[in-house]
């Protein structure tokens, strides 16, 4: 941008306080043409744009600036946080979960609140004056605890944490804020992870923040890059809304210095990995496909830019530990120059050393870089973030019902003399007709996909047809392509059809790694989408494969099943261990999967609903351009904040069954019965002892132990039979949802031209100046009152 960030917010709050002169100009002029009667309408407006204009300038002056970070495993996410804040306070990674859900927020003095949290374990509470040292300590000592003991504790909510700091971001990086901007950074575990009770809340913060994702730059493993990938796009679908207002960062970029073809090895994975990141997101958010094609992806080396702080930090125990740190880690990013004049032993540095170290560091780790990225990305989306809501709540305040007040009231005493008065009322019941068919043609052809799909899914249920129903959603959406307004809106309804896909794909990545993991008889159970799952039950589902392992179901049994007969006391308990764990197993994936259907659920559902809303708000565009086409002096405005909102949520919920049973079975033992029997060549005088074969009747138990494939395609078939339920409750809600939408826009409609006849009736009844006479002094103030609309629309716009 060309302007600085605070004088984008400055040139709004001057263009919002021109509109108060410019009312003040029009209503003084107009109040000399009006009766008595008009003057305390014309007061309450001033009143009411007066504390609109207030509320709209405190909000442009003290904004909040949210910075969410979260990142991949081993990313160095912890390390970020540090860097924005210039110190080590956030405990650095000791597994993903970091130290839960920090809030850090900026301020002169420090302080640090762990909040109360449900099962909490660790010591919650507010500590004013506290040093870094114990900031980290204390949040170390509550993750620590965490860890430990999430798996054994189901309902162990994540830690939440709340800082207050100087931090580093705004007082040195040359960010040029609006006055009084309250900035807070928040630093995110997996938002599968923050628990129910605190996650709506931290949704909506990360729905109004800039979102920096750091990625492992320094993986290998072609598994773990792909696993990676993954973790990527489920962080951008938790976070939610656009990938435009995320800054990914390609995190502990200095690998690369070793290599012996380095830069070119840095620049090629830079390429490869910026080609995987928007690949993976355009497949998996097709909604965002644009957005995507133009993300920014930077590098970084985030310990050692933080190193190069700490080490020109005055105290000198402080910068010495630093110091020793770079020279251990990072001798690949200080030159050979500087290296050659450098005593071995860090206590020997002097400043100077320490300085040309540290600036060192702060080149090759990309620092400046990074900054100079952060603060373009601030001044480019923080605004989009803050000032069109501003606005919009503006004009529900006050800005609509002055640019209608002053449109239908000029236009009212223009039409007020008798003959032109019933000419007029005429013409408002025409225009009524004419919005009232508008509505029902666009309400017919927003609900009309809708309504078919629905159609077909009757006839799914009743068997009158075998058609795939999403894809037949898919199409009639493709149809609603050739419709205007909605050929406007590309891919952005994709939701409305891609949440079965993740549903299939979630609970099949699921049971694909509970039967590798009985397949190879390794349990492993270290997947993105079991991550999503309540460690506790990952726990116990990983101890219940393990039985199975240890009783034999693994290899060519689990591959291919097995019929077994128990006949011995040791086999039927062996045979009846078997049956307990095969069905326990179930149970266990009953839970694990509704923890990862649930997961899924919040991510698509926010999906689906912020595709309802760009379905609306086109639809709402399109009919308010149209009303106003047929009604141009009564100004019709239907405000998105108040109308396209989502009634009543939409829910998922899914139920498995399966069981392993054994059945009774008899079988034929063979019993050798020994005897003494004459022979002839003994002259029958001598006898010798044989045996003889008799079979006696045994019971046993008999099963058929199924295979991985048998025992888990069960719930595959289950998951599909309950797809048109899932689909019709789609459909049939986003139907509720436009019917819910035309009943306000009537209203608000039929409530704005109501509005006109009143104002046309009284016009009829005071205004008694003759029509010519009227002309005079009117047209020109109608002419007054289009340009004072328009400079209200012009805020609009912005």
């Amino acid at each position: 941008m060309t302007n600085k960030l605070y004088k984008v917010f400055e040139d709004v709050e001057q263009n919002a306080q021109l509109l108060s002169k410019y009312w003040h100009n029009f209503s003084t002029e107009i109040s000399e043409h009006l009766p008595d009667t008009y003057h305390a309408e014309l007061q309450e407006l001033s009143e009411k744009l007066e504390i609109a204009i207030d509320n709209l300038i405190d909000e442009l002056r003290n904004p909040t600036l949210t910075l969410a970070t979260t990142g991949t495993t081993s990313s160095g996410k912890s390390t970020l946080v540090n860097l924005l804040c210039g110190a080590e306070i956030v405990p650095v990674a000791v597994s993903e979960m970091s130290a839960g859900a920090v809030t850090i927020e900026y301020s002169e003095t420090k302080s640090l609140i762990i909040h109360e949290t449900p099962g909490a374990l660790w010591e919650c509470g507010e500590w004013a004056g506290i040093s870094d040292e114990r900031i980290y300590q204390r949040l170390y000592d509550v993750m620590i605890s965490y860890i430990d003991n999430r798996e054994k504790q189901a309902n162990l909510a994540c830690p939440q944490s709340t800082i207050s700091y100087p931090f580093r971001l705004i007082k040195e990086s040359k960010l040029e804020l609006p006055r009084g901007v309250k900035v807070r950074i928040m630093d995110l575990p997996g938002l599968a992870y923050v628990g129910d009770e605190g996650n709506a809340n931290v949704i909506k913060q990360c729905r109004e923040a800039l979102c920096l994702v750091t990625y492992n730059s320094a993986e290998t493993d072609k598994e773990k890059v792909r696993s990676l990938l993954q973790e990527v796009v489920e962080q951008v679908k938790d976070l939610g809304g656009s990938p435009a207002r995320m800054l990914f960062i390609l995190n502990r970029i200095d690998v690369f210095r070793a290599d012996r073809n380095w830069p070119e090895t840095e620049t090629r994975f830079v390429e490869d990995a910026i080609c995987k990141i928007k690949y993976e997101l355009s497949e998996q958010l097709k909604e965002y496909t644009e957005e995507i094609n133009t993300l920014q992806v930077i590098k970084l080396s985030t310990w050692a830019a933080l190193l190069a702080l700490q080490i020109k930090n005055n105290d000198e125990i402080y910068s010495a530990e630093a110091s020793k740190k770079a020279r251990n880690n990072f001798l690949g990013l200080i030159d050979e120059n500087i290296l050659e004049d450098l005593p071995f032993k860090t206590e020997r540095w002097s400043r100077n050393d320490r300085n040309s170290v540290a600036e060192a560091l702060w080149e090759k780790s990309y620092a400046e870089d990074f900054q100079q990225s952060l603060r373009e990305h601030i001044s480019q989306h923080f605004p989009r973030l803050v000032i069109p809501q501003a606005i919009e709540r503006f004009n529900v305040a006050a800005g609509n019902a002055i640019t209608e007040w002053a449109l239908q009231t000029t236009t009212a005493i223009l039409n007020s003399s008798e003959e032109r008065y019933q000419e007029e009322c005429e013409k408002i019941s025409q225009v009524r007709l004419s919005l009232k068919r508008l509505l029902e043609i666009s309400n017919i052809s927003l609900k009309k996909p809708f309504e078919e799909v629905s159609a077909k899914i009757k006839q799914v249920i009743a068997k009158k047809s075998e058609d795939d129903l999403i894809s037949h959603l898919k199409k009639k959406l493709e149809e609603f392509h050739n419709v205007e307004p909605y050929n406007e809106l590309g891919d952005k309804l994709s939701p409305f059809f891609l949440w079965e896909f993740e549903f299939k794909k979630g609970i099949n990545q699921v049971l694909d790694t509970v039967a590798k993991s009985l397949e190879t008889g390794r349990v492993d159970l270290d997947t993105p989408n079991l991550k999503k799952a309540n460690a506790a039950n990952v726990n116990l589902l990983a101890r219940n494969l393990n039985r199975l392992v240890n009783l034999g179901y693994t290899n060519s049994v689990a591959k291919e099943g097995k019929a077994m007969e128990a006949r011995t006391e040791e086999e039927k308990n062996k045979l009846k261990e078997l049956n307990e764990e095969l069905n326990e197993l179930p149970i266990h994936l009953n839970i694990i999967i509704e923890d990862v259907i649930k997961q899924i659920s919040t991510q698509e559902l926010n999906r689906i609903y912020d595709a309802v809303s760009e379905l609306l708000r086109c639809h709402l565009s399109y009919i308010q351009k149209k009303a106003n086409d047929i009604a141009p002096n009564i100004a019709i405005k239907f405000p998105d904040s108040q109308l396209n909102k989502v009634d009543n949520k939409l829910t998922f919920s899914f139920q498995f069954k399966t069981e392993f049973a054994i059945t009774q079975g008899i079988w034929q033992e063979e019993i050798k019965v020994e005897t003494r029997k004459r022979v002839w060549y003994k002259l029958w005088l001598g006898k010798k002892t044989i045996y003889q074969t008799k079979y006696e009747k045994r019971s046993s138990d008999n099963a058929k132990l199924p295979s991985t494939e048998d025992l888990l395609m069960g719930w595959i078939i289950q998951a599909r039979e309950k797809e048109p339920e899932r689909v019709n409750q789609v459909a049939g809600w986003i139907l509720q949802q436009i019917d819910y939408l035309k009943q306000n826009v009537d209203k608000i409609q039929n409530n704005i031209i109501d509005r006109y006849q009143e104002r046309l009736d009284k016009a009829n009844q005071e205004i008694t100046t003759d029509y010519e006479e009227r002309k005079k002094v009117w047209q020109p103030m109608k002419q007054k009152a289009k340009n004072l609309t328009e400079e209200f629309y012009e805020l609009e716009r912005f």
